[in-house]
């Protein structure tokens, strides 16, 4: 099988069954806790989880404000959610990324969410939509930092998980 450069792919494993790491997703408060880039202070906007449905967020990095929005495809309850993610400003409208990679406008995402005894197992796969051949580039040169990122916010994730179920 060849592999596709265009593919982020992240596995991860949370001690914690596979109905409260889904629904992690699907809850407002429980986003508030967990998700975003570790050194903003992040929050939810609104969520409509369901397919056609949106979550648009905030994020504030020492004062500077940019938000982003996930546009929810498929969802199969504790086992799969499909969307798409992308910068955006306070209406929820996709925007380019605040930095200086040309990136495209949105990136598709598909979790899976599988069951593993008293654990989950969640495997993260990312595609670029619709990119030039130059953001497809910016894509795969941020491939790292993307893994970074997305250890940080399943750290997070994780965090949450263990006081959710004290």
């Amino acid at each position: 099988m060849k592999h596709d450069e265009n593919v982020l792919t992240i596995i991860r494993e949370f001690d914690a069954p596979q109905t409260e790491v889904f629904n992690a997703f699907a809850d407002a408060g429980a986003l508030n806790e967990w998700w975003g880039p570790v050194e903003t202070k992040n929050s939810v906007i609104s969520l409509d989880f369901r397919p056609g449905g949106i979550f648009h967020f905030q994020m504030d990095y020492e004062g500077n404000i940019s938000y982003g929005r996930f546009l929810f495809i498929r969802i199969e309850p504790h086992s799969l959610l499909e969307f798409t993610n992308a910068f955006a400003d306070e209406h929820a409208n996709p925007v380019p990324a605040p930095f200086d990679v040309k990136l495209p406008l949105e990136i598709s995402y598909r979790l899976t969410f599988i069951a593993n005894n008293d654990s989950t197992i969640v495997t993260l796969t990312g595609r670029p939509v619709n990119g030039s051949a130059e953001e497809e580039e910016g894509f795969r040169s941020i491939n790292a930092s993307m893994h970074e990122g997305f250890g940080a916010t399943f750290d997070k994730l994780a965090t949450y998980l263990g006081k959710v179920r004290k």
